[in-house]
């Protein structure tokens, strides 16, 4: 009797951590927009370059002159995975008005390779890795938040930032002007 009472009191604790683990995750994944910190410059973005899923570095230098989208990821963040078919219909949709979207992750280059082969979207991804990390606190990440979400003009200064989910109708209002 008292081993059942035991069972039941951790069962009661692991749920109830569950579901204070779940709020917080919730909390975390609501987007917000902020401007970009003064002073704060897209010109470590375009100096960098990182591999594609077919592992060939690409240098991000090659997207200057667009409006970017570039959105920081990682295969084990559900809001980021969540996102990704909104972010690739959008690359689809306008790209051929020049908006691009660059998707950074995270991990290192194998285990987005991975990701990749099993959920393909219509925009570059990169293996950012550590370097990616680096890049997106150097665009405003502060918090090491993902998803973190920074849109670019075509003269490459940063136009606004969302740490958290993003979604279509939030996106277009930030970037249809500048297109």
């Amino acid at each position: 009797m008292q081993r059942n009472r035991r069972l039941l009191i951790i069962i009661a604790g692991v749920i109830l951590l569950f579901s204070i683990l779940l709020d917080q995750v919730r909390q975390h994944a609501k987007p917000e927009q902020v401007s970009p910190a003064a002073g704060a410059s897209a010109s470590p973005l375009f100096a960098a370059s990182f591999p594609d899923i077919h592992g060939k570095t690409q240098p991000l230098e090659q997207w200057r002159n667009q409006v970017i989208i570039v959105n920081f990821w990682a295969s084990w963040c559900p809001p980021c995975r969540e996102e990704m078919p909104e972010l690739s219909a959008l690359h689809a949709k306008y790209q051929s008005r020049g908006l691009t979207v660059l998707g950074i992750s995270t991990d290192d280059a194998a285990t987005m390779q991975q990701f990749a082969s099993t959920s393909p979207v219509s925009y570059p991804l990169l293996a950012g890795d550590m370097e990616g990390t680096r890049l997106a606190e150097m665009l405003g990440n502060n918090r090491s938040v993902l998803p973190f979400t920074v849109i670019l003009r075509r003269d490459g200064s940063l136009v606004t930032t969302y740490f958290g989910r993003i979604n279509t109708e939030m996106l277009e209002q930030a970037f249809l002007p500048l297109l």
